[in-house]
């Protein structure tokens, strides 16, 4: 089947079946929105809930250690200040819960006056920042992480001035607790989060924690984007998205951590690289797209099976069907395409309009034959008749010749021997003879000129060129027009009917000159150009119209085309206004220079 010009039927209905998925499409990625923004307020509400269980287990932590180092504030100034003997106790804290990695009393100065584990604790604490802080504020202080370890494990620590009768601080206990103890109720959640993450604590300074989830390890963050860290702890809670320091992309879900122990807000961060945090949604995404994918080549390679056999096979029949028809085979038909349907009673009226178009057909064409017979057969008449009046004309122009022109001959002999051997001399007599003999010699002359046009004996005798030459000098004293022939020398040996023909057309064409034309000048060229004879006759009348070329009662012309017909001529009329006429005429020469 030929392939249809410009967008197919098939093409079409893809496009509408896609089409048709585009809600579809549209849904999909709205629901991936929609699931990554649930997602995101997952991790948002995850990190508030850590960020309240952190601040839950600060605050029961750090209540603890405010007692536990008020009793040891409390039990050295029973004792007198005399910190050795608080030896055994200190000795024995770490031992009570894992959450205590040391503990210890220092003089202001910062000298260890008694330990948990004495060997295994520095003398000297008088560079630490909580030392200082406890006794500048003379309350209990809360150190920033710096990265401090004991036994491996990371450690935060509080301090308790001890305060005298007179409000002097005599010496300062402090405690280092378990970091990993401290948090160890938000472990849990942090185990349930992906590979990546992170969890920062935030101040309004600097980053001051820094729990990674895949190392399980803390420590204090080297790098936090300035501009993202005011944003975060400008606000309550939130989640953002921003690169970090290795240019990943991840989801900054951050909460305000409430502790009666810390005098600025601490912002909790819990960092999501962004690939993982949206895996889920990516994987939905990927999933939903695949089914789209494959539910849309499903309905295509349905509308491509659906359509070939349905549509296209019974449309291609009625195409080459309608095709055929439209080359002229009026036997095409569709007949039976599949199931009754719309294109099934298409395909019928199809049918029945090819058998009611076969039929007038048929009988268009049984008329044309009879007309072309009919036409044939006059054409037939009118060559038969042409030769028939030429042989009439012979006939007629010999008896003329013949009978009259002797009769006419004869008479005027014996009325000259009369005039010669009349006995007496009579002048009316002489003058009667005389007006006698001169009717003879014109009706000789007006005999010779009928004779001459009823069949020239230049043409039998000298051939078209010299009649058309004679031909030519009689138009011109008949009517004035100036006529002359140009051939170059050119003498066809036509046969004697085609030679007959051709005179016939030139003074069918004289007459109509001299009648309509309105010329002062005709040219006649008789010429042999590539193996055809070339014969046109040309005025400088007024020129004729094509109205009247195609004029119904245009006899003449229709007159030389009829003559030409037989021979296989062609005749060409051309007129321009105010230029004239040419009427041309082709015949194809043999090699002798008649006609084929």
């Amino acid at each position: 089947m030929q392939q249809f010009v410009g967008t197919s039927l098939k093409t079409r209905l893809y496009l509408l079946v896609l089409a048709a998925f585009i809600p579809v499409a549209v849904l999909i990625v709205f629901v991936t929105e929609e699931q990554k923004t649930i997602e995101t307020d997952a991790i948002l509400h995850k990190t508030m809930l850590l960020a309240r269980a952190a601040a839950d287990a600060e605050n029961q932590e750090m209540a603890s250690m405010r007692n536990l180092l008020v009793i040891i504030s409390d039990a050295l100034l029973v004792v007198g200040g005399q910190a050795d003997r608080l030896a055994i106790l200190m000795a024995n804290l770490p031992g009570q819960t894992d959450g205590y990695a040391a503990v210890g009393i220092v003089d202001p100065k910062g000298h260890l006056m008694a330990g948990s584990d004495p060997s295994q604790m520095k003398t000297d604490y008088a560079d630490q920042a909580w030392l200082t802080a406890s006794l500048a504020k003379q309350r209990m202080t809360m150190d920033r992480y710096h990265g401090e370890r004991i036994n491996g494990l990371p450690v935060l620590y509080f301090a308790q001035p001890v305060m005298d009768a007179g409000h002097q601080v005599v010496a300062v206990a402090f405690a280092a607790l378990n970091l990993d103890w401290m948090n160890r109720t938000i472990f849990k959640q942090l185990a349930e989060l992906p590979e990546g993450s992170r969890l920062t604590l935030l101040d309004q300074i600097q980053g001051m924690l820094r729990f990674d989830v895949d190392t399980e390890r803390w420590s204090i963050p080297q790098y936090f984007d300035p501009a993202l860290q005011q944003q975060i702890v400008n606000r309550p809670s939130g989640a953002l998205m921003a690169a970090d320091e290795n240019g990943t992309l991840r989801i900054y879900a951050f909460a305000q951590l409430e502790s009666v122990f810390r005098q600025h807000p601490v912002s909790v961060v819990l960092e999501i690289p962004k690939s993982v945090a949206m895996a889920a949604s990516k994987r939905i995404f990927v999933r939903n797209l695949a089914l789209l994918a494959a539910s849309a080549l499903m309905a295509i390679f349905s509308i491509w099976w659906a359509a070939d056999v349905f549509i296209l096979r019974r449309v291609g029949a009625m195409v080459k069907a309608s095709r055929r028809l439209a080359d002229g085979d009026l036997r095409a038909r569709i007949g039976r395409i599949g199931v009754r349907d719309e294109l099934s009673h298409l395909a019928g009226v199809f049918d029945e309009m090819a058998a009611s178009l076969q039929v007038r057909i048929e009988r268009e064409e049984q008329v044309m034959a009879s007309l072309e017979r009919s036409r044939e057969q006059l054409r037939r008449l009118s060559v038969y008749q042409n030769e028939v009046r030429e042989q009439e004309r012979i006939r007629i122009a010999r008896e003329i010749h013949d009978q009259l022109g002797q009769s006419l001959t004869i008479l005027k002999m014996d009325l000259s021997w009369i005039r010669k051997h009349r006995l007496v001399s009579d002048a009316a007599m002489d003058e009667k003879m005389n007006a006698m003999l001169d009717v003879i010699e014109d009706a000789m002359e007006n005999l010779h000129a009928v004779t001459a046009e009823l069949r020239p004996v230049m043409l039998d005798d000298f051939g078209l060129v010299a009649a058309i030459e004679w031909q030519a000098e009689m138009f011109t004293r008949r009517s004035g027009i100036a006529c002359r022939l140009e051939n170059n020398g050119f003498e066809p040996d036509l046969p004697k009917d085609l030679a007959t023909a051709l005179f016939r057309i030139f003074q069918e064409i004289l007459t109509n000159i001299m009648r309509h034309a309105e010329a002062d000048e005709v040219v006649v060229r008789l010429e042999k150009h590539d193996g055809d004879l070339f014969f046109q006759v040309a005025d400088n009348g007024r020129g004729i119209t094509a109205d009247e070329i195609n004029a119904p009662d245009a006899f003449g012309l229709l007159g030389i085309r009829e003559r030409l017909y037989p021979f296989g001529g062609r005749v060409a009329f051309d007129g321009l206004p105010g230029q004239g006429t040419r009427v041309t005429i082709h015949l194809a020469l043999t090699d002798n220079g008649g006609n084929q």
